[in-house]
């Protein structure tokens, strides 16, 4: 099962979980306050914490804060406790990289319940799309939220193919597979080749990928990510359609047309004018960007410059 370390100063509640989870073959760890809760955790590495906010001295909030700015810790489960359940409070909480909350006073079978959940969602971001061999939605918005929390200046590049449904239509499955695994390859051999090393690459399925980086490092590697597609995304194509520049595929009424070769479309939010609380936020200004980058014959960027709290 899981190791988990629950901080909470209430000693009888304290008991009351850990025997109900070392029952339930739970590894379980305890501290009654908030001092030395970090360090704890730096020494049993659990794989979820149950934090109880309201700590004496040093606060669940603090201690949060500092798990997702810990390299060694950031990505283990956080289950906050609050005592009011109130959405402020619970916003709060999740906005300093907890992955979920539970109200005080709650029933231990409620608390396993959050548990499972947890544990499944942990589970769901180490698995891959099985032709791109990415990480998926979740993945990325959860690895967004961790580095907002532990206040890393980030920038998020949303990638779309652009003429990726005409070129499946005309090489069927198997053209589909290769479009993927060509585009998968080039995200992440680019990200090492231009020493991104720090970047996190995913795939939210079809013709959608997101890359995360530091804000240093996006406006050279979007720049080099739409000159190596446009230049090498013509191996993908029969010598005809590259000379040609179009694809001829059938639409929704089942008539031949000519679709151009694909393109990148790629949209760019990033921390340098906006203060991000979350990456629900953050997809929310991308999906605006995608809007305003249209390719016409070639990929094209278009970076969001305004400035406002998100």
């Amino acid at each position: 099962m899981s190791k988990i370390l629950l901080v909470d100063d209430d000693l009888d509640l304290a008991e009351l979980v850990k025997t109900k989870l070392s029952v339930e073959g739970h590894e379980v760890h305890v501290i009654n306050s908030g001092e030395g809760a970090f360090e704890m955790a730096k020494q049993v590495k659990p794989d979820m914490v149950i934090l109880d906010v309201m700590l004496p001295g040093v606060t669940g909030y603090q201690v949060c804060r500092r798990i997702r700015k810990d390299p060694e810790l950031y990505r283990i489960g956080v289950l906050i406790l609050t005592a009011l359940g109130e959405e402020p409070e619970v916003m709060h909480g999740l906005e300093q990289g907890a992955d979920d909350y539970l109200a005080k006073p709650f029933k231990l079978d409620t608390l396993v319940d959050k548990l499972t959940a947890l544990k499944a969602l942990q589970e769901s971001i180490t698995r891959v799309n099985a032709i791109s061999k990415l990480p998926g939605t979740e993945s990325i918005k959860r690895e967004i939220n961790h580095r907002l929390a532990r206040g890393t200046a980030i920038a998020t590049c949303y990638v779309d193919m652009v003429g990726f449904k005409p070129y499946c239509a005309a090489h069927g499955q198997d053209g589909q597979k290769r479009a993927l695994q060509f585009m998968s390859r080039t995200l992440t051999q680019l990200t090492r080749n231009m020493g991104v090393y720090e970047s996190f690459v995913a795939h939210l399925g079809g013709e959608h990928f997101v890359v995360l980086l530091n804000i240093e490092d996006y406006e050279r590697f979007c720049s080099s990510l739409v000159q190596t597609f446009d230049r090498s995304v013509k191996e993908l194509y029969t010598a005809q359609e590259a000379s040609q520049g179009y694809v001829l595929a059938t639409d929704k009424r089942g008539r031949e047309a000519r679709y151009p070769l694909m393109a990148l479309s790629v949209g760019v939010a990033h921390t340098q004018f906006r203060h991000y609380k979350s990456a629900k936020k953050m997809f929310e200004v991308l999906a605006q960007t995608r809007q305003m980058a249209v390719p016409e014959g070639k990929s094209v960027v278009f970076v969001d410059r305004r400035r406002a709290d998100r």
